[in-house]
């Protein structure tokens, strides 16, 4: 290195794999095991999101010993509180450096990118195929760039170093809403003849990290200052250190590693959220008993709010066996009972203990659109008539070569239908008027996505609160309801709210414990029953009492301010305003 304050820079620009969250409020495993490298090695180094290179440049690129950028977001969708990085930006920073400085770049973005023809020119560029982390330590050893995967060892090391490293500890989101990752597993059950259009069937025979292992390192990011917990790298929850992995089409669960693992992690007072990851409504429905238990831990354990995403992709038997589905209809009926069974049931925070989520993928092979998506619907209609619950219905188009075309018309039409006939309803039913829900983390104003400037003073003080915008929030964990508030909130905080209203995949709330001394207008407007001229009576009528004496509240209480604008109090006034 050029000197003692030379340093590496970790550019995070997010992973988001099937089995995989690294966008905020998460923060993925692969940047901490290339951190852990680091630290292991003790390389001095810088670790940066890409929102936050969004903001800021390096002050004297001289002082670069080396650059690792981890570009992983695989799965197409819309995020509220971070953006992963863009081959665009990818290709900026890459020009910006100086010519002679190492740079690696890893992730399954970069892989994909380069699948696609991506192959820049320059002196000491290296794109990883394999472990970024193996690969960025073989060269730290040897100067030479190598594509290597980390050993079991390594793997827990890394881990471990990377739960105290300053991914984690210089995290932007360390002392709001940050949710650690934790890889539990590499690849799936389904190794040898895995569904055609996911990545994970070829990462091989899964490899399991036993819970001692992974305790160990949820103990270190404990120290470190993380509170929320997300059990994640699983294909499905309920194979975790499955029996006949290498010889049956279904393995069979095995609860008692799984129990071992959650209580564990329970133990410790400092967890505050703790979810986990997808899993495999064909496993469920062939391995009902071991199932049932493993069910039964999962409630007891996790937070409220817990989702289990099941892979049912399409009900369509064509597109079914063209695939290689593996989950048909009625295993996918059966695993959905008996989630609802058990997990139905509300916690603290408001919302249900443990429900399955369902994911469609459009334009798979063998799909006729008028037919696939009949099906599909009909399939949901039988659902909804069971008075069975699904969290969220996903629908995305499927990524990658050697699929069909979709047809825009009739994709947009069979969306619309979901959440029109499906996802709204369902939100009304689980969620009615006036429902509790708590610790709401309101992240941005009047966009679903958070800005730069969302992070200044403008927007966090608390002399902003009740003025005119919309705020939108949502609780900590996997797959959160998004709501918004029709005020302006401070952002970075947290308040209890009230559901007053649905859309088709979000809820609007208003925040409880509202003083009516000092409510503003948009506040008061906000709440069912009142409106704006009532809103605007209300204000009047506290600017006058203020007017004649300031020494003392206008109002005595709820029904002195009512009463002074002759409007009987409605009934979600009581549960918000005191």
């Amino acid at each position: 290195m050029d000197g003692q304050d030379s340093y590496w820079l970790l550019i995070d620009g997010y992973e988001d794999e099937p089995a995989a969250f690294g966008v905020p409020p998460y923060i993925g495993f692969h940047c901490r095991y290339i951190a852990g490298v680091l630290e292991k090695k003790n390389i001095p180094y810088k670790y940066l999101t890409i929102d936050q290179w969004r903001l800021k440049n390096i002050e004297d690129q001289n002082k670069l010993a080396g650059l690792v950028i981890l570009a992983g977001a695989v799965v197409p969708g819309k995020y509220l509180r971070g953006t992963p990085i863009s081959l665009n930006e990818t290709e900026r920073i890459i020009s910006n450096m100086p010519t002679s400085l190492p740079i690696l770049c890893g992730g399954w973005a970069i892989r994909g990118w380069r699948h696609r023809g991506w192959n820049p020119l320059r002196k000491n560029l290296f794109l990883a195929h394999w472990d970024t982390d193996a690969t960025l330590n073989n060269f730290l050893e040897n100067q030479q760039w190598k594509h290597l995967r980390r050993t079991a060892e390594q793997w827990d090391e890394w881990a471990n170093a990377g739960a105290s490293s300053k991914a984690v500890l210089e995290h932007p989101d360390l002392n709001g809403p940050l949710t650690y990752e934790v890889e539990v597993y590499q690849g799936c059950v389904r190794f040898k003849n895995g569904c055609k259009f996911c990545l994970e069937p070829k990462k091989g025979v899964p490899l399991w990290r036993s819970p001692e292992a992974i305790l160990s390192e949820i103990k270190n990011a404990l120290d470190s200052g993380v509170k929320n917990i997300r059990l994640g790298g699983m294909t499905d929850v309920y194979t975790y250190l499955a029996d006949g992995v290498k010889e049956l089409e279904y393995p069979i669960p095995n609860p008692k590693p799984l129990e071992k693992l959650l209580y564990g992690i329970r133990e410790d007072e400092r967890v505050n959220i703790l979810h986990v990851d997808n899993g495999n409504p064909s496993i469920i429905a062939e391995n009902i008993e071991p199932s049932t238990e493993i069910t039964k831990i999962l409630v007891d354990t996790l937070s409220d709010g817990a989702i289990l995403s099941f892979g049912l992709e399409s009900v369509d038997p064509e597109v079914h066996s063209s695939n290689w589905l593996n989950c048909d209809p009625e295993q996918a009926k059966v695993a959905i009972r008996l989630i609802n069974k058990f997990g139905k049931e509300k916690g603290e925070r408001g919302l249900p203990k443990l429900l399955p989520g369902l994911n469609f993928i459009a334009g798979l092979n063998g799909e006729i659109p008028e037919k696939t998506y009949k099906l599909n619907l009909d399939f949901l209609s039988e659902l909804k008539k069971e008075g069975l619950w699904l969290r969220r219905i996903n629908i995305r188009q499927v990524e990658g070569e050697g699929f069909q075309e979709i047809p825009t018309k009739e994709f947009k039409e069979f969306k619309s239908k979901v959440r029109d006939e499906f996802d709204g309803p369902l939100l009304e039913e689980m969620f009615p008027i006036g429902t509790l829900l708590k610790d709401v983390w309101w992240e941005s104003h009047d966009n679903r996505t958070r800005l730069p400037v969302h992070l200044t003073d403008k927007h966090c003080s608390n002399e902003i609160h009740g003025n005119a915008g919309i705020t939108f929030g949502r609780q900590i964990g996997a797959y959160p309801i998004l709501i918004g508030a029709e005020y302006h909130i401070p952002l970075e905080t947290q308040s209890n709210v009230l559901v007053t209203g649905h859309g088709k995949r979000s809820i609007t709330a208003v925040e409880t414990n509202l003083d009516i001394n000092s409510v503003s207008q948009h506040q008061l407007a906000s709440i069912p029953g009142i409106g704006e001229k009532t809103a605007w009576k209300i204000i009047s009528a506290k600017a006058k009492r203020l007017s004649k004496n300031r020494e003392k509240n206008a109002f005595e209480n709820l029904e002195d301010a009512f009463s002074a604008v002759n409007i009987q109090i409605p009934e979600l006034a009581y549960k918000i305003l005191n």
